[in-house]
């Protein structure tokens, strides 16, 4: 039985909520949702508040889930990133983007891949 886009899309989404933990990360908030997109998961590594953005794909024939980070995705993610920051009441020293992809593969266990600093807001606004 195959799971929908949605079903998949959560529970990539959990399975990198875990392992981020696992990996030191605290967790802040998950699916922060504005007007310009959405925010998978706000995470802390030490001092730098991470905003990560959650791929999953069942191939890699196309480049795998990074592939699936369009122009326009980031774009998105850096506009409710700047949103979120607006409304904090003390600002990070640091803040980066991550990517943690998660490739769904017959008959094996995914293993997320991060990616830390993905991409930077440098050149969209």
């Amino acid at each position: 039985m195959s799971l929908s886009r949605k079903q998949s899309g959560a529970r990539a989404e959990e399975l990198a909520r875990a392992w981020l933990e696992r990996q030191g990360y605290t967790i802040v908030a998950m699916n922060v949702r504005f007007r310009a997109g959405e925010i998978d998961i706000i995470a802390r590594e030490d001092r730098v508040l991470c905003f990560v953005e959650v791929r999953s794909t069942s191939s890699d024939l196309w480049g795998g889930p990074l592939a699936t980070i369009t122009d326009g995705k980031r774009r998105r993610l850096i506009l409710a990133a700047q949103l979120y920051l607006q409304r904090m009441k003390e600002i990070p020293d640091e803040v980066r983007f991550d990517v943690v992809s998660v490739l769904w593969q017959p008959d094996a266990q995914p293993e997320p891949d991060l990616i830390r600093g993905a991409f930077t807001a440098d050149g969209y606004f």
